[in-house]
């Protein structure tokens, strides 16, 4: 999976390249615990299913805004990561 986000100039070279899978799409993700919503802009694949797709929203918010998503499929905002149901 490649780290997101990119420039607007990486971007801008996927988006015109007609060969490259690759199209931005935005994606929203919901913290389990309060509702708070995150959405972003993140770089996907014609490629991906769905649930490929929702991972690279997951992994950036794990990886740079302190969410954390559990391996039942549960996601929790900063707020509420590492913190008990």
């Amino acid at each position: 999976m490649t780290t997101q986000p990119f420039s607007p100039d990486v971007v801008n070279a996927i988006v015109r390249d007609m060969d490259d899978p690759r199209y931005p799409s935005r994606i929203t993700v919901f913290c389990d615990h309060c509702g708070v919503e995150n959405t972003g802009e993140y770089m996907v694949s014609t490629e991906m299913t769905s649930t490929e797709r929702l991972a690279v929203a997951r992994q950036h918010l794990v990886q740079n805004e302190g969410w954390e998503h559990t391996t039942d499929g549960d996601d929790f905002c900063r707020a509420h990561a590492g913190a008990p149901e």
